[in-house]
């Protein structure tokens, strides 16, 4: 267990509404920022290296963002969708 004696403070900068989301995030998981950030340390030093995978993946598209606002529209009521008894009723309606 750390003792005040052998602790050690550090400053960080970080954006204001990122701290505000994080700060929420970690309390509705029953910890804090300060040992979330500890647990993230300590983990690093653990695997000796980072414990995620940095990327440089590319934002979704304006197509699949489309397409979760039409699931997340219907999944909420918003929209209705066809429903189909047979596949040749399906594919009639995709021919159209």
């Amino acid at each position: 267990m750390n003792t005040l004696s052998n602790t050690t403070n550090m400053t960080i900068r970080i954006d204001k509404n990122l701290k505000k989301n994080v700060d929420i995030l970690f309390k509705n998981l029953g910890t804090n920022t300060n040992s979330a950030i500890n647990m993230f340390l300590r983990q690093c030093d653990r695997e000796q290296g980072l414990v995620f995978t940095p990327t440089m993946s590319p934002a979704p598209g304006k197509e699949l963002l489309e397409s979760l606002q039409e699931i997340e529209d219907y999944k909420n009521g918003k929209v209705q969708l066809p429903t189909f008894d047979t596949t040749k009723e399906l594919f009639d309606y995709l021919d159209n």
